[in-house]
């Protein structure tokens, strides 16, 4: 048998009525209880700080090849403040019969020159992402760091033979091969990452947004050609 309805009271029902009439009037009384709820101090309030920038904007790399360049600077400096110290306690540097520094210093300078540019050029078309030009450019700067050794050995070879029959003795040529020597052996030092960055070229693993190895390579270039710039200008002072 079907139970009756159930009868709702009729306080029931005025309540009910006056929800209906205000549906907001919950929604109203919560937000005036936010508003007068009592607020924490200000001074217990937790702190907004902004965001902090890194304190350093450089590579681990970046850094070792400041400090690495910066050493280099030190040993070049020293060797020429000894370079000038001799040279200005010795009674006999160069005379007439001494032979000059060798013609081929010119062909050395303009081997680093094209050496440079062809980092550059490498830097400036891995910019846009080629990398046939990166290579290009790495194959060239290698060619030139070795004709630049080569040309460095016929040097000190042309040296070698004016000195012969030099009777008057002077630590003119000792500096000489002493000067020259120490950049030739950074320059050597220098080919073997020159070799690896160009295998890592060919497989592709360098692009606009990873160049960091190519451009720390062209610094230290760039740096070896600075110093014998300074080199050869005491030379020929």
């Amino acid at each position: 048998m079907p139970s009756a309805p159930k009868t709702i009271p009729p306080q029931h029902r005025t309540l009910s009525a006056q929800q209906t009439q205000n549906p907001s009037k919950k929604a109203i009384s919560r937000a005036s209880a936010r508003r007068y709820a009592p607020r924490m101090p200000s001074t217990l309030r937790p702190r907004e700080y902004p965001g902090r920038e890194p304190s350093f904007t450089q590579s681990a790399a970046q850094i070792g090849m400041y400090i690495g360049l910066a050493s280099l600077t030190m040993v070049f400096g020293g060797t020429l403040v000894a370079y000038f110290v001799t040279r200005a306690g010795s009674s006999v540097w160069r005379t007439a019969e001494m032979p000059h520094l060798p013609g081929g210093l010119w062909v050395s300078t303009a081997t680093l020159l094209l050496l440079s540019a062809a980092l550059h050029y490498a830097t400036r078309l891995l910019a846009r992402n080629s990398q046939s030009g990166l290579q290009r450019g790495l194959l060239s700067a290698l060619i030139f760091s070795v004709a630049f050794l080569l040309v460095q050995v016929q040097n000190w070879r042309t040296m070698a033979s004016a000195l012969v029959g030099v009777e008057i003795k002077s630590l003119y040529a000792f500096c000489f091969y002493l000067l020259t020597a120490l950049h030739a052996v950074h320059v050597l030092l220098g080919v073997f990452p020159l070799l690896f960055v160009y295998s890592r070229a060919r497989n592709n693993e360098y692009s606009s947004s990873r160049s960091e190895g190519v451009r720390l390579l062209r610094q230290y270039w760039d740096f070896l050609l600075v110093v014998w710039f300074v080199l050869w200008a005491a030379l020929s002072f």
